[in-house]
């Protein structure tokens, strides 16, 4: 079979993409509601909210009464909990807090007032640059632990965008009753698991708990 020229396929190329994208544009709100059946881009326009709140407790209870292997929590569903489960476990000065999945890490913002921060004064200048309330931003990575609980490790940790010394963190997080054991690092702090979870990580935009091998379905073992 002949080769058909360059130029030729070139064009041809061309139209094809264009009934593509024709057909695409065409279709969009049927292929927009089939990707979201699938389960991609859903969750990333859903803001936080009660029912959000109800499937990831879902999701958690089947983690633990040993129906479920795995429960996967997106950052919309993390937020609701956090918004309308867990906020009155923050301390009362912590204002608008937000939960995101970046990567691999965990990155949480809030505003909080400047007296609240740790050891002020040894930011030296840059601590007269800060407002009386300012935002709060901290970055972190899930390390594994055991005995149903992970340590969240503080690899970055920022006030008005002002990046925070790394040596104020182990102080800090001792103020939030972070306590020396083995093998947890300086800079983490150790977290309990959900009940019936054995470890925890974070992939992509989405957080991963695994169930306890005496609670996984005997068909999934």
């Amino acid at each position: 079979m002949a080769r058909l020229p360059g130029c030729l396929r070139r064009v041809l190329g061309l139209v094809l993409v264009g009934v593509v994208l024709g057909v695409a544009w065409t279709e969009r709100d049927r292929l927009r509601e089939q990707w979201q059946a699938w389960g991609f881009g859903a969750e990333a326009s859903e803001p936080a909210s009660e029912a959000l709140a109800v499937r990831a407790e879902g999701k958690l209870r089947a983690l633990e009464d040993g129906t479920s292997s795995s429960a996967a929590l997106g950052q919309a569903e993390l937020q609701s909990l956090l918004l309308y489960r867990h906020v009155g476990l923050l301390p009362a000065y912590v204002d608008s807090p937000t939960v995101e999945l970046d990567g691999d890490r965990l990155r949480v913002r809030a505003s909080v007032p400047v007296d609240r921060l740790p050891r002020v004064g040894e930011l030296g200048d840059a601590a007269s640059f800060l407002p009386d309330t300012t935002d709060v931003e901290l970055v972190g990575t899930l390390l594994p632990l055991g005995d149903g609980r992970v340590a969240l490790a503080v690899d970055e940790v920022s006030a008005a965008r002002i990046p925070l010394p790394a040596r104020l963190v182990p102080s800090a997080l001792r103020r939030l009753g972070r306590t020396d054991e083995e093998g947890l690092p300086g800079d983490a702090l150790a977290l309990p698991l959900p009940p019936g979870a054995r470890s925890a990580y974070i992939r992509g935009d989405t957080l991963y708990f695994l169930a306890r091998r005496d609670s996984v379905p005997r068909g999934e073992r």
